[in-house]
């Protein structure tokens, strides 16, 4: 068969229908495909303006897209002015209806004073989420960097203000994203569990008179002793004579302060620093908060005023310990950032972020870095009026004092003193009275130590704690007679406090009061940044708990509690990953397995048996996640009262005489349930706030640090031996 060699005519349709599909897959492409991506593949330059048209005309993405994950405030009307929170003006403070997740009430609503936003206050008797106030900035891709950073602190120990991301409806209309910081004030610091300290806020522009003298946060008296201590010791630096600066610092706090200060790039004079003081062991450190508007790399390099961190650059010893700490850093952020990839990629999701690492390695380790933050120091206008008739405490550097009563501890109890460290080497050490170690010096229990306390006596760590025992040569601390408990093991730490503890086997612990604190559990570390507690055991005592840990980052590792106890384990405040720990209940007396309060606490893995009291319990404001855990013959196995949320999947949980038990009067949620395993309870759930999803997800996890897949656990090979039957002599 021939073809035709006559030409066919294309009609108009043909072509209508080919413009009409390249026309819809062009508009569907710069519609809902989103600008984030075109800003990598354009050719030719765009600026932000043009973006914005572009983004206002053509992106028509649904917003629950992009805020889909972030919890929605809402802010009504006033009756004090028109219209809603964008159109309100000035500074002054305004009553509005406040709305989020369980909380509903009146609230005053202010513009922020530097830069666009709104600082939130709520009523002293109606906190909300344990916050009196909170500030509201703008979300855009800077946030991203903002988390980085806020992830960086928390890595270095140091205190730190929290970022979330929130979706902000005013009068039914939506806002956007915004990124929601804390207020550092007293709610802030009760809620990392920071006791027996004062908040000082201090400014570093000489130019300004308000910043002239610190803002102290306590009684009058205080107020008073705080001021001269801050002004003996800025006059001393100024003389060039740093000593007594360097003993009134938590320097490793400062270093960390100083090096997030250049990571973020922000003007020393425009920002006030917060310090936190401890009463108890005499030290200033450092409170890390974003900068309130981007700026470029320290813009502006005049002089400074006189100031609690920049001086302590002088001092060689020092400015070692800042660049160690920047070499460090650099090192371990790639390894940091793909521990917390699963937030990043949550946030850049919701921000519709495009940035892969906002955070350059290069950035982090500039050898310019130190003399940059370095700046000379004035005093500005009306310096010498502030300070005419005040009474400066005479120049007393403490450490000088603390040597010689060290050294003649050292000496009785044939420890080692190896610079800054105290050694407790192999050995049997009977301890007959209280032993109390100063801040600024660290405390090692090397494996094989063998600490028999005396009845009611304790010992006291205000710096950092190591015990480094091994399941086959551990660490033991217990009581010299059975009957006669000791007080406490403790650590009382300021805010760079680090405590790693592996291989402990401790009992007979009562508890006990320790420099005006109340240390309730066998074991208390209280206001330590961060702590590791590996392959250890908690056995009978007698105090309120096992272990109390108050404040900080926790992570736990083949952890046993066993035999009789009123609690194995009390959290505060903290942000804690716990693996595999067990608990086991003697059945002779009501005893509370795992007890949260603030902060956000993942359990995975892990076994819970013969409790008399609940395995888990979940009060204040604490955030709950147990996976892949055993439940098994407990009085209640999870149990959350006031407003204290669990999330519960892949759990077995067995025998039980109550599964699941939410106690609470507000409003929300208390257990959200995913699949579990049940069998042979009496009763599987009592309350109303019970929810059930059907799968977790990545955006739930990311709030406890953790991966939604987690990784296979290996069997572990070796001559079954248990861990009980070990003992000391």
């Amino acid at each position: 068969m021939k073809r035709s060699s006559k030409r066919r005519k294309v009609g108009v349709m043909p072509w209508l229908i080919c413009l009409l599909l390249a026309g819809a897959s062009l508009v569907a492409l710069f519609s809902l495909g989103g600008s984030g991506w075109l800003r990598t593949v354009t050719v030719l330059p765009v600026n932000a303006l043009e973006w914005s048209w572009y983004e206002g005309l053509f992106d028509r993405r649904p917003i629950a897209e992009a805020g889909s994950s972030a919890p929605i405030l809402r802010f009504g009307g006033s009756k004090e002015v028109d219209g809603c929170i964008d159109a309100q003006e000035g500074g002054a403070w305004r009553t509005r209806w406040f709305e989020a997740d369980g909380y509903g009430d009146s609230v005053e609503v202010r513009n922020r004073r530097l830069g666009a936003g709104f600082e939130v206050r709520m009523k002293p008797s109606a906190l909300y989420k344990e916050q009196r106030r909170m500030v509201l900035v703008p979300a855009s891709e800077a946030a991203m960097r903002t988390k980085y950073i806020e992830v960086i602190a928390q890595d270095l120990g140091i205190a730190t203000v929290s970022n979330a991301l929130v979706r902000v409806l005013a009068c039914g209309g939506d806002l956007g994203l915004f990124r929601l910081q804390e207020w550092v004030d007293d709610q802030w610091a009760a809620r990392r569990g920071m006791r027996g300290v004062s908040l000082v806020r201090m400014g570093m522009d000489p130019t300004r008179p308000d910043e002239q003298f610190p803002v102290v946060k306590a009684d009058s008296s205080e107020r008073v002793q705080l001021r001269g201590i801050i002004e003996r010791a800025l006059s001393e630096a100024a003389a060039g004579r740093t000593e007594l600066l360097a003993s009134l610092v938590d320097e490793k706090a400062a270093a960390a302060w100083l090096l997030l200060a250049w990571i973020d790039g922000r003007d020393l004079r425009v920002e006030p620093v917060h310090f936190t003081y401890q009463w108890s062991n005499a030290r200033f450190s450092p409170i890390y908060e974003p900068p309130r508007e981007e700026v470029d790399h320290q813009a502006g390099n005049g002089p400074l005023a006189p100031n609690l961190l920049t001086p302590l650059l002088q001092r060689t010893d020092f400015r070692a310990r800042f660049e160690r700490l920047q070499a460090e850093v650099a090192a371990q952020w790639p390894e940091l950032a793909d521990r917390h990839a699963a937030m990043f990629i949550s946030w850049a999701a919701t921000l519709r972020s495009t940035t892969v690492d906002p955070i350059s390695i290069a950035h982090i380790a500039n050898s310019n870095a130190a003399s940059r933050l370095q700046r000379p120091l004035m005093n500005g206008p009306g310096h010498a009026t502030f300070v005419n008739g005040m009474v400066l405490p005479p120049v007393a550097v403490r450490t000088v004092e603390d040597t010689i009563g060290l050294a003649q501890l050292a000496k009785r109890y044939k420890l080692l003193l190896q610079g800054d460290s105290i050694i407790f080497p192999r050995g049997k050490y009977t301890i007959e009275e209280d032993l109390v170690f100063p801040a600024g010096r660290a405390v090692l229990l090397l494996q094989g130590a063998r600490l028999f306390m005396g009845k009611g006596r304790s010992l006291l760590v205000k710096g950092d704690l190591y015990i480094r025992g091994t399941l086959r040569n551990p660490v033991f601390i217990r009581a010299q007679d059975d009957a006669q408990p000791f007080g406490a093991i403790a650590v009382l730490g300021g805010s760079s406090q680090q405590c790693a503890i592996s291989g402990l086997y401790v009992s007979g612990g009562a508890g006990a009061k320790l420099a005006g604190i109340e240390c309730g559990g066998m074991l208390t570390l209280q206001g330590a940044s961060r702590t590791i507690i590996t392959s250890s055991v908690f056995q009978e005592n007698d105090a309120n708990a096992s272990l109390v840990v108050d404040g900080g980052e926790l992570e736990m590792r083949d952890v046993r509690y066993e035999n009789e106890a009123r609690k194995f384990m009390h959290v505060d405040h903290v942000r804690a990953v716990l693996y595999d720990l067990v608990m086991v209940g003697a059945r002779t007396n009501e005893t509370t397995g795992l007890h949260i309060g603030a902060g956000t606490v993942a359990a995975l893995g892990g076994t819970f048996i013969g409790l008399n009291g609940p395995a888990v319990l979940a009060d204040g404001a604490g955030q709950v996640l147990l996976r892949n855990a055993r439940l098994s013959k407990n009085s209640v196995a999870i149990r959350s009262v006031g407003r204290g949320e669990v999330y519960a999947e892949g759990n077995t949980i067995d025998g039980n005489g109550l599964a699941f038990d939410a106690v609470s009067d507000g409003a929300g949620d208390r257990l959200i349930l995913y699949p579990n395993v049940l069998s042979g309870n009496t009763l599987d759930r009592q309350g109303s706030r019970i929810k059930e999803n059907t799968a977790l997800d990545e955006t739930t996890v990311s709030i406890f640090g953790v991966p939604l897949q987690l990784p296979v656990k290996e069997e572990r090979k070796g001559s079954g031996r248990s861990r009980r039957g070990r003992t000391g002599d």
